[in-house]
């Protein structure tokens, strides 16, 4: 998939959407499995539908065209509604949200109609009222998905702030998911398969660690680089000051490039900045200096981006860790 794609929001709902439907199931406590199953093939279809449909409408790259490709600047920088480029979020949170809302309840009266559907015209009635009282638990969930899939846009595709956002949508899905499972005993009663939810629970619980993991790899990465910044001018005038040192050097430059090669590149994501690390040459009148590295964005705001990931992935941890505990699981 290519960076600059955005993050379908389908597969993540989807999947919350079946274990919702099943749990959703377990609360009537009917002895019939035919219900779970129908629920648990309904449910995710819907949910699917509900989140391709809020993909382009909900931050993300790719919303109405629109690429982050400046993502550097001021408003791109701030972890709530406003700093996605979806058609939706422009309008402000208290719109955004509603639509969102209306949207989510939508679903569930769809979904419920059609749940209600093998019951016949009177089943699909009953259905709608029913669908849109259980569509509300899964509004927090969604929107914790949507608010990480909110972020995605604000970095420069393929740079590490962006591959951060983009693993937070799943980080989220993950964290939602063991939530749910967690919690269902305790407002469901004793599911008749708890070991199910157990799996469910460390699965997503694993999935968040790892993501946790991998996020503060990239950061330790982020922080090791030096915090002097350059710009080209400086960068050109560095090298001519290396050059000088040695004329055959700078002729050799001019001729063909040798040794100067750009070296390693780092997009931080956030941040127009340019920083050039120039290895110069060890002994006096022999070779060239060499571009080690060239990195372009602010190391502040990739830094605090990435913090911000981190705690939000530490507190679903310790959240599950609690949950995992609890005297109802």
């Amino acid at each position: 998939m290519s960076p600059d794609a955005p993050v379908s929001l389908a597969l993540p709902f989807g999947a919350i959407g079946l274990v919702g439907g099943w749990l959703t199931a377990d609360s009537f406590h009917l002895p019939d499995r035919s219900f779970h199953c129908l629920l648990a093939g309904v449910t995710p279809v819907v949910a699917g539908l509900l989140g391709h449909y809020l993909t382009g409408r909900i931050g993300g790259v790719g919303s109405d065209g629109a690429a982050a490709s400046s993502a550097g600047a001021g408003w791109a920088d701030g972890a709530g509604w406003a700093d996605g480029p979806g058609r939706w979020t422009r309008r402000g949170p208290i719109a955004a949200s509603l639509l969102v809302l209306w949207a989510i309840v939508v679903a569930g009266v769809v979904n419920g109609m059609t749940v209600g559907l093998v019951l016949g015209p009177a089943g699909m009635i009953i259905g709608a009222p029913f669908g849109a009282v259980f569509s509300l638990p899964f509004v927090p969930a969604l929107a914790a998905v949507l608010l990480a899939a909110n972020r995605v846009g604000r970095a420069r595709a393929g740079s590490i702030v962006a591959r951060a956002d983009r693993r937070a949508v799943w980080s989220a899905t993950a964290a939602v998911i063991a939530a749910a499972a967690l919690m269902a005993p305790a407002l469901f009663g004793k599911p008749a398969m708890p070991e199910v939810g157990r799996v469910v629970a460390a699965l997503g619980i694993a999935v968040v660690g790892a993501v946790f993991m991998v996020d503060a790899v990239a950061l330790a990465k982020v922080l090791a680089l030096p915090r002097r910044e350059m710009g080209a001018g400086a960068m050109m005038e560095e090298m001519g000051e290396v050059e000088g040192e040695d004329g055959g050097a700078r002729s050799g430059a001019r001729a063909g490039g040798r040794g100067t090669g750009m070296g390693e590149k780092i997009d931080l994501g956030l941040g127009d900045e340019v920083q050039v690390e120039v290895v110069r040459p060890t002994h006096a009148y022999r070779g060239a200096p060499q571009i080690a590295r060239v990195v372009r964005g602010s190391r502040e705001r990739a830094a605090g981006a990435l913090r911000a990931g981190l705690a939000r992935g530490g507190i679903a941890l310790a959240v599950g860790a609690a949950l995992w505990g609890g005297p109802w699981t």
